[in-house]
Order: structure tokens, then C-alpha cells, then sequence
């Protein structure tokens, strides 16, 4: 009498199970990174836009005669970043630093992701320069 050898060369229900819980939570891994990687690039898009609107708004205000110098804000700035509008409010505060220069503060302002958040750029213009 001959005894047939079975050939076992292919997966058990164990095994592929075990494989299908690994991809899965190797893919909500990948999706997790995906999804802050994202939100980092767009705070840095936000942020770069704050930086830009202070350097614009800076510009200005050293170009401004020097006697004409004050403290004062503008209406809010918006932008529309991937369908999200974010509401800039600029602020500037000028103080005298001697009798012939003054310190100029601009002030960015703006809100994401329910966090208040501002950034800031400072200058020091002067009569005799």
C-alpha cells in the first residue's frame, strides 16, 4: 500500500489574518503621518503669510515720513489657503527711542485651529539716516 504525501505550501487562516492586522495597522500609521504632515505644511503656509503681510505693512511704514509716524491698525487682512480663510489683524505700535528715532512694532494676529496665534517684526527708523 502507498501513502500519498499532502503538500502544506500554502497559507493557514492564522497567518493571513496575522498579515492583514499588520497592513492594516501599518496603513493607519502611514494615513496618521500623512494627515500631520499636512497640517504642518499648512500652518507653515499660514505662518509665511503672517511673515509677509508684516513685511509688507513694515515696508510701508518706513517709507512713511518720520513726523507722520503713529500707532494704528488696519481692517483684518484675509487669505484663502486650500478652502481655508484665515483673518489677519495688523497692529503697529510706534514709541520714540530717542529724540531722533523711534521703534516700530508691527503685529500680526490671526486665529487657526481654535488657538490664537501672532507673529511680530520690529524696526528702529530714524531722521538722520
Amino acid at each position: 500500500m502507498q501513502t500519498v504525501k499532502q503538500k502544506n505550501s500554502g497559507f493557514t487562516l492564522v497567518e493571513v489574518l496575522v498579515a492583514i492586522a499588520f497592513l492594516t495597522i501599518s496603513m493607519l500609521a502611514i494615513l496618521h503621518a500623512l494627515g500631520l504632515s499636512v497640517e504642518h505644511n499648512m500652518k507653515n503656509i499660514i505662518m509665511d503669510e503672517a511673515v509677509g503681510i508684516s513685511e509688507q505693512k513694515m515696508n510701508e511704514l518706513r517709507n512713511t515720513p518720520f513726523a507722520s509716524l503713529t500707532s494704528s491698525s488696519q481692517s483684518p487682512i484675509l487669505r484663502t489657503f486650500r478652502n481655508t480663510t484665515i483673518s489677519y489683524n495688523v497692529n503697529w505700535i510706534v514709541q520714540n527711542f530717542s529724540a531722533d528715532s523711534r521703534a516700530i512694532q508691527v503685529l500680526v494676529q490671526w486665529r487657526w485651529k481654535n488657538m490664537d496665534h501672532q507673529h511680530s517684526a520690529t524696526s528702529i527708523v530714524s531722521t538722520g539716516i
